[in-house]
C-alpha cells in the first residue's frame, strides 16, 4: 500500500481552524504550567497535526518517532524565546483561522469586512487590553469582532455593527475560552499592524496604506494612536461616505483608500509648488 504523503504546515496561512484552536489551548497550558517545556508543546502539536492530516504509524518503530521529533524540532518559526526566559507565540498574519465559534462569526481573513465603525471599536479594546491587560476589555474585543450571522438576503455575512448593543456582544461571547480570546487578539494585533506595514490587494491591485499612519517606528501599533476619531470627522465633513454614521458604516479598507488618495493628492501639490 503507497503511503499518505503527509504536509506539514511551516506558515501560519498553512493552519485549520482546529490546528489553531489546539496550538492556542497548548499555548495557554505552557502559561499556566511551569512543569510543561516549549518542547513538550511543539511535540504535542506536532502529533495532533501529523494525525489529523493522516499520520497512522505506530510509536514503538524508530522511523515514526523521528518523523514526529522531526517536525516538532521545524516549529521555531511559531516560537520566540526571549533572554530574559519569556516564551512568545509568534502570530504575523491576517489569515482569519478562527472564522468561528459557537453561531458567531469573525472577521474574514485580512480584514475584508471590517467596518470603520467596527474597526475604531475593536481598536480601542485592543489598546486597552495591551497596556493593562483586562479581561473585560478582552472580552469586548471579542464581543465586538463576532457576531451572529447576518441576512444572507442582503448580502450580509455577519450582523451589522452597532456601537449601542456592545454590552450585548458582550454577554454573547463572555463564554468564550481565554486561550480563544487570546488567539483573536493575536490575529487583530497582527491584522493592525498589516494594515501600517503591509500591502493589500485591492480589486487586483497592490495598496499600502503606510502613508495615511504617522508613528515612529519605535512605537507599537498596538499603542499608537491612529487618531481614527479625526479621521471619522475629516471623512464624514468630505461627505464621501455621508454622515459620520455612514463613515463609520464603510467598509474600513475603502475609507482608507479615501485618505490614501487625499495623501497622494496632497503630496502631488506639494511637489508641484516646489517646482
Amino acid at each position: 500500500m503507497e503511503k499518505k504523503e503527509i504536509i506539514f504546515p511551516d506558515c501560519w496561512e498553512e493552519l485549520t481552524p482546529s490546528e489553531w484552536c489546539h496550538l492556542l489551548k497548548l499555548r495557554g497550558r505552557l502559561e499556566s504550567d511551569n512543569r510543561i517545556s516549549l518542547m513538550d508543546v511543539k511535540r504535542s502539536w506536532a502529533y495532533f497535526v501529523l494525525r489529523g492530516r493522516g499520520w497512522r504509524e505506530g510509536f514503538r518503530a524508530v522511523e515514526p518517532l523521528a518523523v514526529l521529533e522531526n517536525a516538532a524540532k521545524s516549529l521555531d518559526w511559531m516560537w520566540k524565546v526571549h533572554e530574559n526566559g519569556v516564551i512568545e507565540l509568534t502570530f504575523d498574519s491576517t489569515e482569519q483561522l478562527l472564522p468561528k465559534w459557537r453561531r458567531y462569526r469573525g472577521p474574514k481573513s485580512h480584514g475584508a469586512d471590517l467596518t470603520f465603525g467596527e474597526f475604531r471599536h475593536a481598536l480601542a479594546y485592543c489598546n486597552n487590553y495591551t497596556q493593562e491587560h483586562r479581561p473585560d476589555m478582552l472580552t469586548a474585543l471579542c464581543g465586538v469582532l463576532y457576531r451572529n450571522a447576518g441576512n444572507s438576503k442582503l448580502g450580509q455575512y455577519r450582523e451589522p455593527f452597532n456601537a449601542n448593543l456592545i454590552q450585548l456582544y458582550c454577554n454573547r461571547i463572555h463564554k468564550m475560552p481565554d486561550f480563544l480570546k487570546w488567539g483573536v487578539y493575536a490575529w487583530f494585533s497582527s491584522f493592525c499592524r498589516f494594515l501600517t506595514e503591509g500591502t493589500f490587494i485591492i480589486d487586483g491591485h497592490e495598496v499600502c496604506f503606510a502613508p495615511v499612519f504617522s508613528r515612529s517606528k519605535s512605537e507599537d501599533v498596538t499603542d499608537q494612536s491612529l487618531g481614527l476619531n479625526s479621521i471619522l470627522f475629516s471623512v464624514a465633513e468630505s461627505g464621501v461616505f455621508g454622515s459620520a454614521k455612514d463613515t463609520d458604516d464603510a467598509p474600513l479598507l475603502r475609507v482608507l483608500m479615501k485618505l490614501l488618495d487625499d495623501h497622494n493628492k496632497a503630496e502631488a501639490l506639494r511637489k508641484e509648488m516646489k517646482k
